[in-house]
């Protein structure tokens, strides 16, 4: 656990490349747009409003080239189907749905559900002084499970001694009940109410 700042910044990377790319391709789709409905509004003149979409050369090149026209719309299918690619790996949380607590599989194979285990460290934190709430998720596979904790806490709750429990007493509890020595985790502690105050463990 002693590289939690380093992992909490790769966690936020693919948050940060989706909206990247989420504003790039909203503000080339505007563009586009505004430059199709300024032209249609004549803002380019009159002749260009009432004028074809294609330049001659390009209708001659497709009436010349049979291929050109599903070409074309191969390559739409292809980025439709890698946009909604994309839209349904929004919705993927990475959440393990339970994972294998011997790690040797010749010894036979138990599962347990990581909902319940992390429900259970969930109810846990949030039994500690002052902490409003507990958020728990497994990710990563079931040999190299991580676990993902976000917890509120109010004004009167002592961080330092949250972070201390978090620490000893709850993620090695986590630990034990998954069968490993530890589990690499981000923590991330939130004063609630918009105070300035944020820990990240």
């Amino acid at each position: 656990m002693g590289d939690r700042t380093a992992r909490a910044g790769t966690d936020r990377r693919p948050a940060h490349l989706n909206r990247t790319g989420l504003v790039l391709v909203g503000a080339l789709m505007v563009a586009a747009g505004g430059a199709g409905l300024a032209r249609g509004a004549g803002a380019f003149g009159g002749d260009r409003a009432g004028g074809l979409v294609f330049s001659g050369t390009v209708r001659r090149y497709a009436a010349d080239h049979g291929w050109f026209w599903p070409a074309v719309a191969a390559a739409v299918i292809v980025l439709a189907l890698l946009g909604l690619a994309w839209l349904l790996a929004q919705g993927r949380t990475g959440r393990l749905p339970g994972l294998a607590v011997e790690p040797d599989p010749s010894g036979g194979r138990t599962r347990v559900s990581a909902k319940a285990v992390t429900d259970a460290l969930e109810a846990e934190v949030a039994e500690y002084p002052g902490v409003r709430t507990a958020r728990a998720r497994l990710i990563g596979s079931s040999r190299r499970p991580e676990l993902r904790l976000n917890v509120t806490y109010l004004r009167r709750a002592d961080p330092a001694e949250l972070r201390r429990r978090i620490e000893d007493e709850g993620m090695p509890r986590l630990a034990t009940a998954l069968g490993r020595p530890s589990i690499p985790a981000v923590v991330r502690l939130r004063l609630v109410k918009g105070d300035r105050a944020e820990t990240l463990l």
